[in-house]
This record gives structure tokens, sequence and C-alpha cells, in this order.
């Protein structure tokens, strides 16, 4: 009992920070990155700026990210607050591609919502995003292209 409380009262910690940092960094206009403004250490290196919203009422909680062993400039928050937005952003030095990956749990025990973007030349896709797993037929994921390699913006709204 001891365990699952301890727990419970972690979640609950993380989830009021998240709503903080969320609050604070809407105030303050951070967030607002896009792929084309990122620092490159080589001229048409892909960068990526990947923007999830969360329109459930339900708290995300990071399930696991990778970016393909790139580098992360803003890497995914522990929790998504309901409404809340964060803009996940990314880098491939010295390589003319990356894919990246963000999963959330919906909810502390729900279904896996994917977020995925591949940036690569010719073919920039979210082909691979979208929502897995048990009670996953209630939610959908709209994923937007905003721009193209190699700076690429994509918008994720998650209902």
């Amino acid at each position: 009992m001891k365990i699952s409380n301890k727990f419970t009262t972690r979640r609950a910690a993380t989830a009021a920070v998240g709503i903080a940092v969320a609050a604070g960094a809407t105030v303050a206009g951070v967030g607002l990155a896009n792929a084309g403004t990122l620092p490159v250490t080589h001229p048409g290196e892909p960068t990526t700026a990947m923007t999830i919203t969360n329109h459930t009422n339900r708290y995300e909680w990071l399930a696991g990210a990778t970016n393909g062993g790139q580098q992360w400039v803003n890497a995914p928050q522990e929790v998504l607050a309901p409404g809340a937005s964060e803009t996940v952003v990314s880098v491939a030095p010295n390589s003319p591609y990356m894919t990246d990956f963000v999963n959330y749990h919906v909810g502390a025990f729900g279904p896996i919502a994917t977020y995925e973007l591949e940036n690569v030349r010719g073919d920039v896709n979210t082909a691979m995003t979208g929502m897995s797993g048990y009670g996953s037929g209630g939610y959908w994921i709209h994923a937007n292209i905003d721009s193209w390699y190699p700076n690429v913006n994509v918008s994720y709204d998650q209902w």
C-alpha cells in the first residue's frame, strides 16, 4: 500500500510541477521555437520542432522518447497537462536525416500516444504517429507538417 501511495504522491507532485512549468513557458513565450531558427553546425543539417497539444481531459505521462542518437534542444516534458502544449526540438549535426519519437501514456495507465517525425530529404512524414493499446479507440492524433526538409516544423493535436 505504501508503494502505491508513494507512486501516486510522486505523480501528483510531478503533475503540479508540469503545470507550473507549462504556465510559465506560455507566459514567457517559451516553446515558440521553430526548426528554421535553430542553431546549426553545418548548413543543411536537419532540425525539427514538434509542437504537441493535449486536447484531452487527461494528463499525458512520458513513456519514452528518442531522437535517433541526435541532440535534444528541448526534450519532451515528463507530464503534459490537459489543454497544454509543448514544443520538442532536436537537431542532427553531421547527419543528413533524423527520426524523432515521443511516447506518452494518456492517463496514468491508458493507451500510448506516439508522436513520430521522420526528417529526411525527399520523405518528410509522420507515418508512425498514432494511438495504441487498450482504450486507444477513443483517442486520435491529427498531425500537420508546416515546413519541410531540412528544417521541419510539425504540429500534433491529440484528441
